[in-house]
């Protein structure tokens, strides 16, 4: 056993009067902590020390996650607010992307534009002869 347990072979003989090791008293305090974070009170009192790196390693991704969530709040908040105040800036139509587009998503994008262009071209392209047909007339 640790030094933490006086002496002690098993818990049944640990004094619980006696005054524990500052680690002691340092782990009693970061224990919540660390149970905060998910970890159960069996992992941290009685599992590899290995743990709480993980653990808090999750924590860090945890509050890198909740930082861009609430810094995407705030540029739809900000998209919100000035296409209230001014028509020219349109809120978007769909959610704003926060990955990069798979190979497969930006070749689908990249046809869908393509498509996109080739629509309009052919629409000016029948305006343009509706236009010539009607010079013609006169």
């Amino acid at each position: 056993m640790e030094d933490d347990l006086n002496g002690a072979t098993s818990f049944s003989d640990v004094d619980l009067e006696a005054p524990k090791s500052e680690f002691g008293k340092y782990l009693d305090q970061i224990c919540p902590y660390y149970m905060s974070y998910g970890m159960t009170w069996d992992e941290f009192w009685n599992e590899s020390i290995d743990r709480f790196a993980t653990y808090w390693q999750k924590e860090q991704y945890e509050i890198e996650r909740r930082n861009q969530e609430l810094w995407m709040q705030g540029a739809y908040i900000k998209l919100a607010i000035a296409s209230a105040f001014n028509k020219k800036n349109k809120y978007p139509e769909k959610a704003l992307r926060i990955t990069e587009l798979s190979d497969m998503e930006k070749e689908a994008e990249n046809k869908h534009k393509v498509e996109e262009l080739r629509q309009m071209l052919m629409s000016h392209k029948r305006r343009w002869k509706e236009r010539q047909k009607g010079a013609d007339a006169d």
